[in-house]
C-alpha cells in the first residue's frame, strides 16, 4: 500500500475514463482469480514454422562458451556483474537482498516494498532471460546440445516456478512482453520447434498465458509509455512465431497498430522521445528495431515511417554524444534492455544501434555488418533487410526544438572536440511524466571525449527514497535551485504534479559566437514566484563559455548554482572564487566571483552531494560544486569556463 497521499495525487492526474478503465480491471482481475477456471484448451505445435537462423561468421566463440558456463553453473549476469541464482535457479529471488519475493497472484503483491520482494528490478532483469538467447546463440555456434538442453531446462524450471499469474513475475505486463521476445529469438536459434512438436511440456501455453495477460493488462492511459511499446512488441513476436497462440489474429495486428501508433505519439518530430530520458530512448529502440525485423522475417513488413522514426532517433543519440561515445544521462534509465545479442551487449547497447542501422539501412552491397560481438552480425544473419528503412548513418543536427535539446560545439568527431547539450526540454511524458527528471536549463560539457560537467544518473527506484528524490530532482543536475526546492513538484517517485515549462528565447548554434537563451516558470509556485533565464555563450576561439543566471523576484531568495563533475575530475578551489578542474588531457578553470559562498560536496550526506550513480543500483562519489547567493529583486549572476588542451 502507498501512503494515502499518493493516491490522492495519483487520482488528480487521471482523466474521468482512465478511473473508470483502471477500476474495471481491478474489479475483472479479482474476480478472476477468486472463480474456478475452466481448463485451458491445448495449444498445437504442429505448423509452427519459424525461420531458421544459424551463427555469423567470425564469432567469438570462447566469449560465447564462457558466458554459456557461468549461466550453467548457476550464476547469472545482472547489471554488468555476476550473481549466484542457483540451477535450477530460484526465479522469485532477489539474490542482492536475499528475499524471496510470495507466490500470491501477481496482482496482490506489493512489488515496491523492499521489505516484502527485496529489488523487484532485480527480479526481473533474471526472469526476462537474455540468458536463454545466450545458451541458445552458444548452441547454434558450437552444435554442442549441452546449451540446447540447459536452455529448455531453463524454460522448465520457470514454467514450474512461475505458473500464471502467480508470484512478481506476473506482475508486470512489460515483463512478461520482454520474456516473450527472448522467447521467441532463443526459439528461432534453438531450432525446437521444427517437428512440430513442443519442446518443453506446457511452454505453448505459457506463451498464450504471456499474450493474454499483456493484452489485458496492457499500460494505457498516463501509464502508456515504454512499456506498452514493450508490452505490444512481445505480443507481436509471439503471435508472428505460434499463431496458434493467436486470439484469432487480433493480437498480431492489434498489437501492430499498437506500434504505429505509439511510434508516432512516444517520439517528437525531431527524433527524442517524450519520456525525455536517453536511457528509454535506448530501450524503446530496441523494441522498435526487433518488431520491425520480425515483422519483415514473417511477411508483415512495417511502413516507411515507423521505420523513419527509428532513423530520427538514432540520429538524437549520434548528435548528443561526444567524440569518445559518452551520451548525457537525461532522466531516468534502469538499464533495461529487451534483447542482448553478446555477453557485452550492455556496454555495447548503443553501438549495436549503430551497427543494426549501418547494416540494414546500407545499400545491399555496400552492408557488411561487423562480426564477433555486435548483435547486428546477428540480426543480418537471422532477419532481412527492410525494404522501407530509408536511413543515413551518418546524420547529425545541432538542435532538437521539440524535444528541447541543443548542441553547442566546435571540431565535432576531432580530438580536441567541444560538446556542450543544454536541456530545454520538457519534464516528461503524459500527465504524470514518469521517468522526468527536474533538470530543467541544465547541460552537460565534454571537452575532447572526456567529461567534465554530467548529469548524474538515476541509481534507484523504489528501494529508497531519499536517493530516488535526490537524483531526479534540481539538486543533482548542473543547473539553479531556489529556496532549495526542487523546479518540479513530485507526487511520488513516478509522478510530477507541478511541472516546470521552458521557453528558449534564442538560439544561435553557429559563427564566431554561439549562444542559447531559454527560461522556466518552475518557481512561479513560490509565495514570491521567481523567473529564472540562463544565457549560454561559447566563443570557441576563446576556449570560454560564459553561464548567464537572470532572477526576477521581489523578495529575497537563497540561489544555489550547482555543478557536478565526472568521477575523473580532481577538483580544486583557490581564491576569488576559482576552481581548477583537472582531467587527464584537459585542464579547467571555473571562476564564479560572484558567489557568496563556494562549497565542495564529495560523497555528502547532508547536504546531499558529490554522487553519481554510474550503472542502475550503483553509486560512486563524485564531486560537486555549490556557488550561493542570497539575492532579492533582479539578480545577475555569471559563471564561467575556461580550458587549455594538454600537449600529447
Amino acid at each position: 500500500m502507498q501512503p494515502v497521499s499518493w493516491y490522492i495525487n495519483r487520482l488528480s492526474l487521471m482523466s474521468p475514463g482512465e478511473m473508470l478503465w483502471r477500476v474495471g480491471q481491478k474489479l475483472s482481475t479479482r474476480l478472476a482469480t477468486s472463480t474456478p477456471r475452466n481448463i485451458p484448451r491445448r495449444f498445437d505445435a504442429v505448423g509452427t514454422v519459424l525461420p531458421s537462423w544459424q551463427a555469423p561468421a567470425g564469432v567469438s566463440v570462447e566469449t560465447y562458451v564462457s558466458a554459456a558456463e557461468h549461466i550453467l553453473s548457476g550464476s547469472f549476469d545482472l547489471f554488468g556483474r555476476l550473481v549466484e541464482v542457483g540451477l535450477p535457479a530460484t526465479w522469485n529471488r532477489d539474490p542482492v537482498a536475499g528475499i524471496t519475493a510470495p507466490t500470491l497472484a501477481g496482482h496482490e503483491i506489493d512489488y515496491r516494498d523492499p521489505a516484502l520482494v527485496g529489488s523487484a528490478r532485480n527480479i526481473w532483469e533474471l526472469n526476462r532471460h537474455c540468458q536463454l538467447v545466450t545458451l541458445a546463440q552458444t548452441h547454434a555456434i558450437t552444435g554442442n546440445d549441452r546449451y540446447r538442453n540447459g536452455a529448455l531446462g531453463l524454460v522448465d524450471s520457470w514454467l514450474r516456478a512461475c505458473p500464471c499469474p502467480q508470484g512478481v513475475n506476473w506482475a508486470s505486463a512489460l515483463e512478461c512482453g520482454i520474456r516473450l521476445i527472448n522467447w521467441y529469438l532463443a526459439s528461432r536459434l534453438l531450432r525446437c520447434w521444427e517437428n512440430g512438436r513442443e519442446p518443453v511440456e506446457g511452454w505453448l501455453r505459457s506463451v498464450h498465458q504471456h499474450c493474454q495477460f499483456t493484452w489485458w493488462r496492457q499500460s494505457r492511459f498516463s501509464s502508456a509509455n515504454n512499456h506498452l511499446v514493450g508490452e505490444m512488441a512481445g505480443v507481436y513476436c509471439a503471435a508472428s512465431a505460434w499463431p496458434s497462440v493467436d486470439d484469432g489474429g487480433r493480437w498480431r495486428k492489434g498489437a501492430k497498430q499498437a506500434l504505429l501508433r505509439e511510434a508516432k505519439n512516444q517520439v517528437h518530430a525531431d527524433g527524442v522521445t517524450r519520456e525525455q530520458a536517453v536511457g528509454y530512448q535506448v530501450f524503446v529502440l530496441q523494441f522498435l528495431m526487433i518488431a520491425g525485423l520480425v515483422g519483415e522475417a514473417h511477411g508483415d513488413p512495417f511502413p516507411e515511417e515507423y521505420w523513419s522514426t527509428v532513423s530520427r532517433m538514432l540520429t538524437f543519440l549520434r548528435s548528443i554524444e561526444d567524440v569518445r561515445g559518452n551520451l548525457p544521462d537525461w532522466g531516468d534509465s534502469d538499464d533495461g534492455m529487451a534483447w542482448m545479442l553478446s555477453p557485452h551487449a550492455r556496454a555495447r547497447r548503443v553501438l549495436d544501434l549503430y551497427d543494426i542501422e549501418r547494416a540494414f539501412a546500407a545499400s545491399p552491397e555496400r552492408s557488411s555488418p561487423p562480426a564477433g560481438l555486435s548483435a547486428a552480425s546477428w540480426l543480418a544473419r537471422g532477419f532481412p533487410r527492410p525494404a522501407a528503412w530509408r536511413a543515413d548513418p551518418r546524420t547529425r543536427a545541432r538542435s532538437f526544438p521539440d524535444g528541447g535539446y541543443h548542441v553547442l560545439g566546435d571540431r565535432f568527431g576531432e580530438r580536441d572536440e567541444v560538446s556542450l547539450v543544454f536541456d530545454a526540454a520538457p519534464l516528461g511524458y503524459l500527465s504524470i511524466a514518469a521517468h522526468g527528471h527536474a533538470d530543467c536549463l541544465s547541460f552537460i560539457l565534454s571537452l575532447g571525449g572526456e567529461r567534465v560537467l554530467i548529469d548524474p544518473g538515476t541509481c534507484c527506484y523504489h528501494e529508497d527514497p531519499v536517493w530516488r528524490s535526490y537524483f531526479r530532482g534540481t539538486a543533482a543536475h548542473n543547473t539553479v535551485r531556489v529556496d532549495g526546492e526542487d523546479q518540479s513538484e513530485a507526487g511520488g517517485p513516478f509522478m510530477w504534479l507541478r511541472k516546470a515549462r521552458p521557453t528558449i528565447e534564442l538560439t544561435q548554434l553557429d559563427g564566431k559566437m554561439q549562444a542559447i537563451r531559454a527560461r522556466h516558470d518552475g518557481y512561479a509556485r513560490l509565495s514570491d514566484p521567481v523567473t529564472h533565464t540562463r544565457a549560454i555563450e561559447f566563443e570557441p576561439s576563446e576556449a570560454r563559455i560564459d553561464v548567464i543566471e537572470h532572477l526576477a523576484a521581489n523578495a529575497q531568495h537563497r540561489v544555489e548554482r550547482l555543478w557536478h563533475f565526472a568521477p575523473d575530475c580532481n577538483v580544486r578551489v583557490g581564491k576569488g572564487g576559482i576552481v581548477s578542474i583537472d582531467t587527464a588531457r584537459v585542464h579547467v578553470r571555473l571562476q564564479c566571483a560572484d558567489a557568496d559562498s563556494i562549497q565542495v560536496l564529495r560523497a555528502s550526506h547532508a547536504p546531499r552531494g558529490g554522487w553519481v550513480s554510474p550503472r542502475f543500483g550503483a553509486l560512486q562519489p563524485t564531486t560537486t560544486v555549490v556557488c550561493r547567493n542570497r539575492i532579492a529583486g533582479e539578480t545577475l549572476l555569471r559563471t564561467s569556463f575556461s580550458w587549455k588542451f594538454r600537449a600529447g
